[in-house]
């Protein structure tokens, strides 16, 4: 009849969910039949926790690569911006030469001007 009670109860298992034996001690140590449920009950509840845990790993895991892509973004970002800065400064050195040569120009047209004038009416 001994046995028969014992396998009557559910097995306890463990939090990596092997069965648990069951022992007799001297010291007087037992366990009531209607604490198994509570452990069962605590087991659900760290299965719980173990998948909500997983869960947001990898809903960090997610963020991460999100994170990784915008960083990306931006160093490319920044890249391109420093390629038009340098592109413009180009851009800009080359219309001041173009304005100084147009000045030259203007000058050495005046000088033939002012020279011609000079000639002619001497």
């Amino acid at each position: 009849a001994r046995s028969n009670s014992r396998s009557s109860v559910p097995p306890v298992k463990c939090y990596h969910d092997d069965v648990a034996p069951i022992r007799t001690r001297t010291c007087g140590f037992f366990k009531w039949a209607y604490e198994v449920d509570n452990v069962l009950e605590l087991q659900m509840l760290a299965i719980e926790k173990d998948t909500k845990i997983s869960e947001l790993e990898y809903e960090r895991d997610v963020l991460k690569g999100k994170v990784k892509k915008l960083k990306q973004s931006t160093t490319e970002l920044e890249n391109q911006v420093a390629e038009l800065a340098i592109e413009n400064t180009e851009k800009f050195h080359a219309m001041e030469t173009v304005k100084a040569d147009k000045k030259l120009c203007i000058m050495l047209f005046m000088s033939w001007v002012f020279f011609a004038f000079v000639i002619l009416f001497k």
